[in-house]
């Protein structure tokens, strides 16, 4: 049996497939995390995902994040993070499933999955927030080049070492989390949620998670989302023009394992 590609929706399903997982877990395990970015818009706007998003993303404050990449394990899903995967590229985690592959060159990689980005603690003078984020994101630059050189290498079969292992990226990253990490979460009364921006914000706009409808169930949002998503994103229930309304994530191809049970 061929490999079939998955299309928006399938991969959306899946995605939730996945989200599902995780809030078991965190439910079972009193872990907080928050929908986030586009995912939380979805649910707000839509009651499930923005008709064109090909991402989900959430948010688990600094201490439930490190517990979970300890204590995480199960034989379906695979979290992915600079602790346990000399490959992974970020400074957050992804839980994948093992269904579902991405082709590099002639090898397969299991990386198709949901951001768990983290939230930091942060310092509360503006001044000292823009020392914080300046000090890490150097450290994320340095990451960005080493990724982009094993891009490279590895769409053309020559990346030298098993997988895409990379030893010097994850001694940048591991740098990089020591900075994000620099302000304790829980004695922090602000925070820096991380997924690639720089907004500071007051730790109380997340708060105690609420329940909020996606697709075809409740899973958690911030306990003041209007202020989290306003300081984001402006006016977050106006819909971007038509020509903007694509898929974000364009060059990359999903496949199925032979065999595997399909979303429908």
């Amino acid at each position: 049996m061929g490999s079939h590609q998955l299309t928006l929706r399938e991969r959306q399903l899946e995605y939730l497939r996945i989200l599902k997982e995780l809030d078991r877990y965190c439910t079972e395990n009193n872990l907080r995390y928050y929908m986030a970015c586009g995912t939380l818009i979805g649910a707000v706007r839509h009651k499930g995902f923005i008709p064109w998003d090909d991402d989900l993303d959430v948010f688990m404050p600094r201490p439930d994040y490190l517990r979970l990449v300890r204590e995480y394990k199960s034989d379906e899903f695979t979290l992915h993070t600079i602790y346990n995967d000399k490959a992974h590229p970020y400074n957050f985690g992804r839980l994948c499933c093992n269904r579902v592959f991405t082709p590099v060159g002639n090898k397969r990689y299991f990386t198709f999955g949901i951001d768990v980005y983290v939230i930091n603690g942060a310092p509360s003078t503006p001044e000292e927030q823009v020392k914080h984020k300046e000090a890490t994101m150097a450290y994320i630059k340095r990451k960005r080049k080493l990724v982009t050189f094993r891009s490279f290498l590895a769409k053309r079969n020559l990346w030298p070492y098993k997988g895409l292992e990379f030893p010097l990226l994850n001694r940048v990253l591991m740098k990089a989390e020591k900075e994000f990490a620099k302000y304790d979460y829980d004695a922090s009364d602000y925070i820096w949620p991380y997924g690639g921006g720089r907004l500071n914000m007051r730790k109380e706009y997340y708060g105690t998670p609420i329940k909020l409808q996606f697709e075809d169930g409740l899973f958690n949002a911030p306990e003041h989302y209007h202020e989290v998503l306003s300081m984001g994103y402006g006016d977050y229930m106006k819909l971007p023009p038509e020509e903007k309304r694509k898929p974000y994530h364009t060059g990359l191809g999903f496949y199925w394992v032979e065999g595997s049970q399909k979303n429908e």
